[in-house]
């Protein structure tokens, strides 16, 4: 097996739908040692943080990637950790994606070439079809109606809003004492080397924002919940359900599949609250598994 081996992503010459295997992404990041291995058939990004590799830390996930599902995996896997062993690393961590995702191998064909299962996320998504409006609860239905009659409306910002956008989501997590995992600049550069990529949403009342959500759309079929936040001044009128409801009619127009929600648990420690919240919104529950190859 030819593999090939790159130390730096500038140098990196393969493309792939989605958004976080394209050069541009990791052109944008930072690395502490950044290494990536491909062959015609398989490709897998990684960051080495002393004797972790971990694949694009990151990212919302990240994992081998199958350009040709009959590709040998495991002579692939073997010459990785080979590699990777003489670089001195001791474990290889993968941070899989939930299932709606195609183009990885399954979590039980890992495990056959020796992965070990960490953790278990709980992960939810939105089937983007027409019976999606039967599956949420008819709570949210009813504040749903309630949002429209006290005048809350849902739209698609403008790209010049994203950084907008952007410093109502820092205010929104400092006020429950959180902080955002990307900086703005990290951001504007996403934006701007991956155009049409990242988009945003809001709910307004009488020209304020009361929920966003910055967007990223994965691939052909899945649009991701990325950067959600609704203002303290509105959280009692839950303006989040207007939000979802109008980002599933944008996207299903659109004709994407899925609406990935995201996870809904802290390294397999499920947020019962949010998990709920993200079913009544008639998202199916999956897993979001994190692997562990020893070397």
């Amino acid at each position: 097996m030819m593999l090939n081996i790159y130390t730096s992503p500038e140098r990196i010459a393969f493309e792939k739908s989605l958004t976080y295997y394209q050069s541009a992404y990791f052109q944008s990041q930072t690395y502490n040692q950044f290494t990536a291995y491909s062959t015609e058939q398989l490709f897998l990004p990684l960051d080495i943080i002393g004797e972790s590799a971990i694949s694009i830390p990151k990212s919302p996930f990240g994992s081998v990637v199958l350009i040709d599902h009959a590709a040998d995996l495991q002579t692939f896997i073997s010459e990785v950790k080979k590699d990777l062993k003489e670089k001195g690393v001791s474990e290889l961590v993968i941070h899989h994606p939930c299932e709606i995702y195609k183009d990885y191998p399954a979590v039980n064909v890992l495990e056959k070439l020796g992965a070990q299962l960490l953790f278990n996320d709980s992960n939810q998504h939105i089937l983007l079809n027409e019976k999606w409006e039967d599956t949420i609860h008819q709570m949210q239905v009813r504040k749903l109606k309630a949002l429209q009659d006290e005048g809350f409306t849902f739209r698609k910002m403008e790209k010049d809003e994203l950084e907008t956008a952007y410093k109502f989501l820092a205010v929104c997590r400092q006020t429950q004492g959180l902080q955002i995992n990307i900086g703005w600049e990290h951001l504007q550069k996403l934006s701007e080397k991956l155009p049409g990529k990242y988009e945003c949403f809001g709910v307004f009342r009488e020209g304020k924002i009361s929920a966003l959500c910055i967007s990223v759309n994965v691939t052909e079929d899945v649009a991701y919940y990325y950067l959600p936040a609704t203002s303290p001044m509105f959280r009692n009128q839950s303006p989040m359900v207007m939000l979802i409801a109008g980002m599933v009619e944008h996207y299903r127009d659109e004709g994407y599949k899925y609406l990935d929600l995201g996870v809904s648990s802290i390294e397999g420690r499920t947020q019962e609250t949010l998990k709920i919240f993200k079913e009544r919104m008639g998202g199916v529950s999956t897993t979001k598994p994190t692997l562990k190859f020893l070397l």
